[in-house]
Parts: C-alpha cells; sequence; structure tokens
C-alpha cells in the first residue's frame, strides 16, 4: 500500500506539474547564472521585469504538456532601492546595477517597490546553471513515468500476443515462439536498447519504443505458461466442443482468467523501465537537454557529490531508488493478492 500511495502521489505530481512548479517555463529552464549552486530552501528576493518572450496565445493544453513563459521575467537580488534613473539593485555578486523604470513590468510609483519585489524559495536549491532543482525533478519524473507507462504498454500488447498464440496452438507455433524467446534472452537487454536508439536517433518516443521491444520477452514467457496450465481445464474444453471459435476461446476465456500474472509482470516492467530510462539518459543515450530527465540531472552533479554539495546528486538518485522499489513492492503486493506463482515452463 505504501508503494501505491507513493506512485499516485507522484502520477497526480508529474501530471499537473507545469502547474505546480515553481519554474513553470518549458523544460524548467530558466537559467540564473547568479543563484547557480545554492543549497535546499534557499530563498532570495527577485525583482519583476517585462519578459518579451511571453505568448498570450498559449491554449490551456498547451501550458498543460509543455508549460509557457510568465508575462513577466524575474532577476535575483540581494537589495534594492529607488533612485532617479529607476531601481538600483544590488546582486548576488555584490555588484551594483540600475534598472530603469522601462524595464519594469510594472509602471514604478514614488519609492514603493513592493509592486516590483517578491520572494522566491527554492525547495531542493539550484543547480549549476541556477535552475530550479524541485522544478525540474518532477518534470524529470513525469518523463521517467511515462517511458515507463508507454514501454509496459507496448511490452504487454507484444507479449501477451506472441505468448498467447505459442501457448494455446503449441506445437511448431509454440517451438517458433520459444525460439525468438531465447535469441531475445541471449542478448542483453541494455545493450539492445543501445542498438534500437543508435540506429533510429535520440527522443522520447524512439526510447519508450527501445525499451518497450526489449521487455516482452517476460510477459511472454508467464503468459505462455498460464496459457497451457488453463488451456486444460474443463471450460475451455466445454467451449471447444461447443464449436465456439479458437480466437474467442482464448482472448474472451483465457486471457481474462490469467490478469493476475499480467499485472504483477506489468508492475516489474514498469520498475525496469524507470531504470533503464535513467541509465541511458545518465550515460547520453537518453533525452535531448534541456528536457529535464533523473538520469540527465544525475549524469549532472554526480560529480558535487563528494565536493561538499552532496544533494546535488543524492536527490535524484534516491527519487529513482524509491520509484523502482514502490513499483516493486507493488507487484509483490499483487502477487499475494492474486496467489501469482511463476507459470514459466
Amino acid at each position: 500500500m505504501g508503494g501505491l500511495v507513493f506512485i499516485i502521489g507522484t502520477a497526480l505530481l508529474a501530471l499537473f506539474a507545469y502547474f505546480l512548479v515553481g519554474d513553470s517555463s518549458p523544460n524548467a529552464n530558466n537559467q540564473k547564472a547568479e543563484i547557480a549552486l545554492k543549497g535546499p530552501n534557499f530563498t532570495t528576493q527577485i525583482i519583476i521585469l517585462k519578459n518579451n518572450r511571453f505568448d498570450d496565445d498559449v491554449s490551456v493544453i498547451d501550458r498543460f504538456m509543455h508549460g509557457a513563459e510568465k508575462p513577466y521575467d524575474y532577476y535575483p537580488i540581494m537589495d534594492a532601492v529607488v533612485v532617479p534613473e529607476g531601481i538600483e539593485v544590488t546582486t548576488h555578486y555584490n555588484q551594483k546595477k540600475i534598472i530603469k523604470t522601462t524595464d519594469l513590468y510594472n509602471e514604478l510609483t514614488a519609492k514603493d517597490l513592493t509592486p516590483h519585489l517578491k520572494s522566491q524559495k527554492f525547495w531542493l536549491g539550484t543547480d549549476r546553471y541556477g535552475r530550479s532543482i524541485s522544478s525540474r525533478l518532477i518534470l524529470g519524473i513525469r518523463i521517467s513515468l511515462l517511458v515507463g507507462l508507454l514501454a509496459v504498454i507496448i511490452s504487454l500488447f507484444v507479449g501477451t500476443i506472441i505468448g498467447a498464440v505459442g501457448g494455446y496452438f503449441g506445437g511448431w507455433v509454440d517451438r517458433v515462439v520459444m525460439y525468438m524467446i531465447n535469441v531475445m534472452w541471449s542478448i542483453p537487454t541494455l545493450l539492445l536498447v543501445f542498438a534500437i536508439v543508435l540506429a533510429f536517433g535520440r527522443g522520447l518516443g524512439v526510447i519508450f519504443l527501445a525499451v518497450g521491444l526489449t521487455m516482452w520477452v517476460d510477459v511472454a514467457r508467464i503468459v505462455r505458461g498460464q496459457v497451457k496450465k488453463i488451456k486444460e481445464e474443463q471450460f475451455v474444453q466445454a467451449a471447444k466442443s461447443m464449436g465456439v471459435r479458437e480466437y474467442n476461446i482464448l482472448f474472451r476465456h483465457i486471457l481474462p482468467n490469467i490478469i493476475g500474472p499480467i499485472l504483477v509482470i506489468a508492475a516489474a516492467n514498469f520498475a525496469t523501465a524507470i531504470l533503464i530510462e535513467a541509465g541511458l539518459s545518465y550515460l547520453g543515450f537518453g533525452v535531448r537537454p534541456p528536457t529535464p530527465s533523473i538520469g540527465n540531472m544525475l549524469n549532472e552533479h554526480y560529480g558535487y557529490a563528494i565536493t561538499g554539495k552532496p544533494v546535488l546528486a543524492l536527490v535524484p538518485a534516491v527519487t529513482i531508488m524509491l520509484m523502482v522499489l514502490s513499483f516493486n513492492l507493488l507487484g509483490s503486493g499483487l502477487r499475494d493478492v492474486f496467489d501469482v506463482k511463476d507459470g514459466g515452463k
């Protein structure tokens, strides 16, 4: 139950990511070098400036999927005072800088700085480019869950059909299926994913397709074993004697009775897909920067683990660990609920 609650929480967080994160710009890629490598709970004053990149025609769906620029930009500062030319600010480099009135988002009135200044907190600090770690982490979780979901759907579709056909019809069909399974098992999963990505190029679509096409083997093995066992049951024999068509027996009578093992292997494959996606991104074969990915974040900051800023490396590493652990716990729980035993033969 703990794993299920964590999965639901992260899924909701990822689903509404751009409405929850502090930096809702596309890919949370708002870089501020002045506040790079700040620790957790870092808070700074920001001055509100005009933003010429703002597009008022962005639809709600586009904002939901890809984020959008705000109608203003912010500039992190340490202090600010009103001067005749506008506002004199002290930057985080301890430098003085004059911001003209025409550059402000709101019109400057007398000495009231309230409309122009805000306070912003970075819950997990900032990375080496001055971007919000928490914002990019949430968007990275979205990428991991999306790749995992689509990869699991592909692996279930391919593996269930191949395994069910081989287990039900037997004979030469089953021998062909087992040959395909053994060939796929002989190739290391990560190397096969590398080959597919190198052949078709980097991209989110290629990644989940590659991961899905390498994980169908376990699904096919489990489904094959369960189908071989259930097709000997009396209700299947009765359906055959009544002249029910083969595909109706297989897909309407047998497969619904093995939904338990399929859900268990789906949970395990979800955890595997998250690990593979993170591994690909860590090695530079995943989604292209600046798209946030947990693997990319770990690759960019693992060196800081021994230089006094371990949070930069620990946060993505712990996130991956918790996500994989949660799906494994969910799989174990489903196995207990459905009383699943290994049906592979």
